[in-house]
């Protein structure tokens, strides 16, 4: 009878300590539940990007490019409407860890929103500067080379 009484003994005392295990992590769980886990940068974050975004059947997978620095993530393409692009941008801000949303996204026909200053400045530049209508010597040229000899010598 003494073995049954070890026996039983030991039983109750490994239940004991498997139970207060559980409950003092179930416990830590909780209260842990409410912070925020480490912000993620780089390949894990456009990992998920990927992941959350091409989920969505309507979205085009060769028309998207992502970049990601930080916890910014930057948007470029060219989608077919509005409401791709709104619905692209959505999608992106809705994954954890992203910090800030620049999207690039264009419709066709139109430049894409870092080009578009561009490419109405560069013409009024080129007549404000006066740019030389003949390119510059080469300086790799032979004749350059001559005139560089000639002056030295």
């Amino acid at each position: 009878m003494s073995q049954q009484t070890a026996h039983v003994l030991r039983h109750v005392a490994r239940n004991t300590a498997r139970r207060l295990r559980y409950m003092s992590k179930s416990w830590l769980g909780h209260r842990f539940a409410g912070r925020q886990p480490a912000p993620v940068e780089g390949p894990t974050l456009l990992d998920r990007v990927h992941s959350e975004v091409f989920t969505n059947p309507a979205v085009p997978h060769g028309k998207l490019t992502f970049d990601v620095a930080g916890t910014t993530v930057v948007l470029r393409g060219q989608l077919d409407s509005q409401e791709q692009i709104d619905t692209v941008i959505a999608a992106v801000r809705s994954v954890a860890g992203v910090g800030r949303v620049k999207s690039f996204l264009h419709l066709p026909g139109t430049p894409a929103p870092n080009k578009a200053v561009a490419l109405g400045v560069r013409p009024r530049a080129a007549v404000a500067e006066r740019w030389p209508e003949e390119p510059p010597p080469d300086v790799d040229s032979e004749d350059a080379l001559a005139v560089t000899t000639t002056k030295e010598g």
